[in-house]
């Protein structure tokens, strides 16, 4: 079942990248990033109302968010890590074919665990190991048969941006990691959300002013 459901997750993010490819076509990047942002906290309000306001409805189950004022500080921090590697990402992925961004962000994984080994001193295993060094083998022929392509890994900026965007994601994933053992998900997943619209609208207002 669990097995089911990886390849599902991974059909769906494939999905999301195609339609983010084609939401970014023929449109500015940061626009776009807010109505993202911005329908993502729509979709977490209802539940931080309705836990504000009758916690009994909700209370008790995975969709409760508690209000946990001092947090939210450690919350805001995610948002901006989140929000550079989407922003780094969008632009990105607006000026590259999927065909080289979907490999670069498929090494985020290997980042995570180099990650953990180096922050939280975690053991990799034989097989992890060996993951490691196919995602370093796969990024080196990637770079090679990018050339090909007109595309060159060492100039070009959108690659840079690629790679940012990767390792921003990674850090939020080693970040996700600390802030789990302290705070509840659903408080984090919702408000992070809601964050990200608040740091996007005076950048939007700047640009249409």
């Amino acid at each position: 079942m669990w097995l089911l459901l990886a390849f599902l997750s991974a059909a769906l993010l494939g999905f999301y990248d195609v339609f983010k490819k084609k939401s970014l076509r023929d449109n500015a990047v940061l626009p776009v990033l807010f109505l993202n942002t911005l329908f993502s906290s729509l979709i977490f309000l209802p539940f931080i109302l309705v836990s504000a306001f009758a916690p009994s409805v909700l209370g008790g189950t995975m969709f409760d968010v508690p209000w946990w004022v001092e947090v939210h500080k450690f919350i805001v921090v995610k948002s901006f890590i989140v929000l550079s590697s989407w922003i780094f990402g969008y632009f990105g992925m607006k000026h590259l074919p999927l065909t080289i961004v979907g490999p670069i962000n498929a090494t985020r994984p290997v980042m995570v665990l180099v990650g953990a080994m180096l922050v939280f001193g975690e053991r990799l295993n034989l097989y992890q190991w060996i993951g490691v060094m196919l995602a370093i083998v796969s990024f080196f022929m990637l770079s090679r048969s990018g050339k090909k392509e007109g595309i060159d890994f060492k100039h070009n900026k959108w690659i840079l941006f690629i790679v940012l965007a990767a390792v921003a994601g990674a850090v939020s994933g080693l970040y996700d990691k600390y802030l789990m053992k302290q705070l509840n998900p659903m408080l984090v997943q919702s408000w992070y959300n809601v964050y990200q619209v608040f740091i996007m609208c005076p950048i939007i207002l700047l640009l249409w002013y």
